[in-house]
């Protein structure tokens, strides 16, 4: 199942804004395994070609997209998942659980480990 981004074409600090003046809380610190990472690298390279050329990092995502669009299609018809029901909430799923049950249930038992 393909997750759904409803905001996908906002930047990060459109986001930020949205969240704030709905009143929904935005976590801002930074990933305390990020140090050294490659992202963060691209992440200003990005931010510095936002600054200079505004709009080009969402055209650049756009092309991307319509460019791939044969390869993703081909892709879902290799993999021919057949959506069910998740079994504990019934939300559609490829699998036997959905993303957000699994992540509930591995909190679940890692709160289960701390408390014996």
């Amino acid at each position: 199942m393909r997750k759904v981004k409803p905001l996908w074409r906002l930047s990060e600090f459109e986001t930020a804004n949205y969240a704030f003046l709905r009143g929904i809380d935005y976590h801002f610190a930074p990933c305390p395994y990020s140090k050294g990472a490659s992202f963060t690298f691209h992440k200003k390279i990005w931010a510095d070609l936002e600054e200079a050329m505004p709009g080009r990092k969402l055209d650049f995502y756009q092309g991307f997209l319509e460019r791939g669009r044969p390869a993703f299609a081909q892709r879902d018809d290799e993999q021919g998942e057949a959506l069910r029901a998740c079994a504990r909430c019934g939300m559609p799923t490829s699998q036997e659980s959905c993303g957000v049950c699994r992540i509930r249930a591995a909190l679940a038992e890692s709160e289960t480990a701390l408390h014996d």
